[in-house]
């Protein structure tokens, strides 16, 4: 991975980190690469929201996965994503999720 230029000082003050499940070798995504990366950025996570994932899909496998392991699972309230909720997604409207990406610039 190429680090971008203003991510160097941080990284070196010790006020920046950067976890990976892959070594340094890794170059180019596949779509099993992104699976792992989804999954371990999952396992970190408070929270995982998934706006929909649909019936039989690679997304409704990683939401099951995700619930199998016990962490919260967010998705938007409606028909669309019943099967979801039925399996133990947490239901929220649009607007209740707006916060979760606002993210304070110093």
């Amino acid at each position: 991975m190429r680090v971008p230029a203003v991510w160097k000082a941080p990284l070196v003050e010790g006020r920046l980190l950067l976890l990976s499940p892959f070594g340094e070798k890794l170059r180019r995504v596949t779509a099993d690469l992104a699976q792992r990366r989804n999954e371990f950025v999952a396992t970190l996570a408070d929270e995982v929201f998934v706006a929909h994932a649909a019936p039989g899909s690679k997304t409704e496998h990683f939401c099951s996965n995700v619930l199998a392991w016990g962490n919260p699972l967010l998705t938007l309230e409606g028909d669309e994503n019943a099967d979801l909720i039925a399996r133990g997604a947490r239901p929220v409207k649009p607007e209740g999720i707006g916060g979760c990406w606002k993210i304070p610039v110093q």
